[in-house]
């Protein structure tokens, strides 16, 4: 099964496309009546041809064993996901790895390699 994150009400971005008609399967993507023998069901009601969910930066192909992202009506690969919207830091603008240990400056997040004094380029540490 497809996972979802969610981060606006999908089914108002998406319209009609997304309800069944008279029990049969509607794609959200294209809107079109799903007789195939498989379908991409990313969560209960949303339901896609596989051709038809697909990562709408990479056009990667998105099934079972991709993650999927959904934000403003359109969905995404995990990296390009992670790209567009994932975290960055306040100084680079490059996004973590899980491995980057981070420095946050009130509302700020940085890699510990790029907080430094803006002045001298000293590495600043916890209480400077």
């Amino acid at each position: 099964m497809v996972d979802i994150i969610c981060n606006t009400p999908f089914l108002g971005a998406m319209g009609d496309h997304c309800k069944k008609k008279h029990g049969i399967a509607m794609c959200v993507g294209c809107g079109s009546q799903i007789h195939d023998q498989f379908i991409l069901r990313v969560s209960p009601d949303l339901e896609w041809h596989a051709a038809c969910l697909k990562c709408s930066e990479c056009s990667q192909y998105l099934d079972e064993n991709c993650t999927c992202f959904v934000r403003d009506g359109k969905t995404y690969c995990k990296r390009d996901y992670i790209r567009l919207f994932g975290t960055k830091c306040a100084k680079c603008s490059l996004t973590f790895s899980r491995s980057d240990f981070v420095m946050r400056a009130r509302n700020r997040v940085y890699h510990i390699d790029c907080f430094r004094c803006v002045a001298c380029s000293r590495q600043l540490v916890p209480g400077d």
